[in-house]
């Protein structure tokens, strides 16, 4: 067991209980000591208090004592089997000389935790126990009786049959009393956490909602703005192509352009698909990963950009798809943005992609300024950046001695489940 499992096990409500339980079991011992030596002295006719405290116990007094210990111990399970404990303490004080207080400790317990004909059964069996055993005590002397030498009743003197049920009612009514209470705070805690939950799930469903209403308007204007955009685009490559029959630069380069907006139109409607159901399996399966980082490198070649590639990923483990998609757009702005600022020099592009190591992506090309060492970044390498610190990772961007313009991103690798390697 370790040392914080230690600290929660014998924390303070714990130790409380323990406390209270105790003090419980010890007053019930000492009450049901003191009823059973009284049932003795009135049983022998005894007066006075030198006769009481000279007096030995009989074997039978000394039965009934282990049987009074043995139902004060019961207290101890009192709130696991509530009903039954309560049932043997009562039915025990009604059959033997036992005291009255051993059932009330016990019908505490009842009340507290248990509902319904089971409870009423325990009170109403507590209640006869408790005037049996108020009856029982009654009949003695002032030194043999508890009750009377409350009263300050002579030994002569009745106990009076309507102060054996006020008594026996005065007690089961406030144990009941404190019972309801306690139970009824438990209910308002009870019902305070689940309003507290409720409230919780409501402000996260809220939330959610603003989130989604958000999403499907930023999907509505990128349909309207960038679909209206790259559908005229592939319109007018399409018309390009066709009327450049005899020159086959234009005609290539007019077909590049219409697939290039044609796959462009299928990245955003699976864009507009994640913006719209973010946790659906199918869109997620059509999001591009590590496995589409050939069909990249093949349109960078066919732009007119020379890429010298090295790409390792270990597919033995599955990594989590959203690390790979990524990786994935990580690359593509990496080429996107040597194209635009080198065009046509060479790039050299390394993924490494393994589970000891995390995702590794590095480009190096030449740099439009070699001799000036400092880095303007624009919205392509600060997207960059910020997609790079959302998974989890790092990245570094330089321009070493040669001038050449130096890139390097590592993304932690997390397992398909969402878990981290690191």
């Amino acid at each position: 067991m370790s040392i914080g499992t230690r600290h929660v096990s014998w924390s303070w409500p714990r130790v409380r209980r323990a406390s209270v339980t105790t003090l419980i079991v010890f007053t019930a011992m000492c009450s049901g000591v003191y009823a059973v030596g009284n049932a003795q002295h009135r049983s022998d006719g005894l007066t006075t208090e030198q006769q009481v405290h000279a007096a030995p116990l009989n074997n039978l007094s000394t039965v009934f004592m282990l049987v009074s210990l043995g139902c004060a111990i019961a207290l101890i399970w009192r709130h696991r089997w509530p009903v039954w404990v309560g049932f043997a303490v009562s039915a025990l004080t009604i059959a033997l000389p036992l005291d009255g207080l051993t059932p009330l400790f016990a019908l505490y317990a009842v009340v507290v935790g248990v509902t319904g004909r089971w409870m009423w059964a325990s009170v109403v069996l507590a209640s006869v126990a408790e005037i049996v055993s108020v009856w029982r005590d009654g009949g003695g002397t002032r030194a043999t009786s508890w009750w009377r030498t409350l009263f300050g009743m002579s030994d002569r003197a009745g106990f009076p049959w309507w102060l054996v049920l006020l008594v026996s009612a005065l007690a089961v009514g406030v144990t009941c009393g404190l019972a309801v209470l306690v139970r009824s705070r438990r209910a308002l805690r009870s019902s305070r956490a689940k309003e507290t939950r409720t409230k919780t799930q409501l402000h996260q469903l809220g939330e959610e909602v603003a989130r989604q209403a958000e999403r499907e308007r930023i999907a509505r204007e990128v349909h309207d703005v960038l679909g209206h955009r790259l559908s005229l685009l592939a319109i007018h490559a399409g018309a390009l192509e066709v009327a450049s029959p005899d020159n086959s630069a234009i005609a290539r380069s007019a077909a590049l352009v219409r697939e290039g907006a044609q796959s462009s139109m299928q990245d955003l409607r699976s864009l507009l698909s994640v913006l719209r159901q973010p946790g659906d399996a199918d869109v997620a399966a059509a999001v591009p990963g590590l496995r589409d980082l050939s069909s990249l490198i093949d349109e960078c070649l066919a732009a007119g950009t020379p890429v010298a590639s090295s790409i390792f990923v270990d597919q033995s483990v599955a990594l989590d798809q959203r690390v790979g998609h990524s990786a994935y757009r990580i690359t593509q702005e990496l080429l996107t943005n040597a194209r635009r600022h080198a065009p046509g020099r060479p790039v050299r592009l390394q993924v490494d992609a393994r589970p000891e190591a995390g995702v590794e992506v590095s480009t190096v090309n030449a740099s439009p300024h070699p001799h000036d060492r400092r880095i303007n970044p624009g919205n392509g390498l600060t997207g960059l950046h910020e997609r790079v610190q959302q998974a989890g990772g790092q990245s570094w961007v330089w321009v070493d001695d040669d001038g050449n313009f130096r890139t390097l991103v590592r993304l932690p690798w997390v397992w398909n489940g969402g878990q981290s390697d690191e």
